[in-house]
This record gives structure tokens, C-alpha cells and sequence, in this order.
């Protein structure tokens, strides 16, 4: 079964860009924060889709540990 992504636009403190959420189904939801600029938005979007593409919802370590290795620190 393939996944869908829904993805919305909701106003964010200015330190969260975006998030993604694991549904209880197969499927994600991408929120990105309606106060950043198209282009931050489209770079948060495609930084949550790595997270999705990565299976990183089945990795059983640290969310910092995940992040870490997404921005290649």
C-alpha cells in the first residue's frame, strides 16, 4: 500500500519551521509554518520528506541522533 502525505500551512512559533508526523495508518502529515518565506517553506518540506524517504519513524534511536545525520553533522 502506498502512503499519502497531506501537508498543511499553520502559523508556527518562528523556531519551529515544520514537522512530520507519522499517522496511525501508512500515511504522513507535513506541517510547515505559514510564517516562513515560499522558499524556507519548500526547504522544510523536503527536509521532512528525507525523514519520510529515510524511514526514520523506524529507527529506534534519538530524535537528535536522526537529525544529526540529516543535516550531515
Amino acid at each position: 500500500m502506498e502512503e499519502t502525505i497531506f501537508t498543511y500551512y499553520v502559523d508556527l512559533p518562528t523556531t519551529i519551521r515544520s514537522f512530520v508526523v507519522s499517522n496511525n495508518d501508512t500515511n504522513f502529515t507535513i506541517i510547515l509554518n505559514a510564517k516562513l518565506g515560499r522558499e524556507q517553506q519548500l526547504k522544510a518540506y523536503l527536509h521532512e520528506m528525507d525523514h519520510i524517504r529515510n524511514g526514520d519513524y523506524d529507527k529506534k534511536c534519538s530524535v537528535n541522533l536522526i537529525e544529526t545525520a540529516a543535516h550531515g553533522i
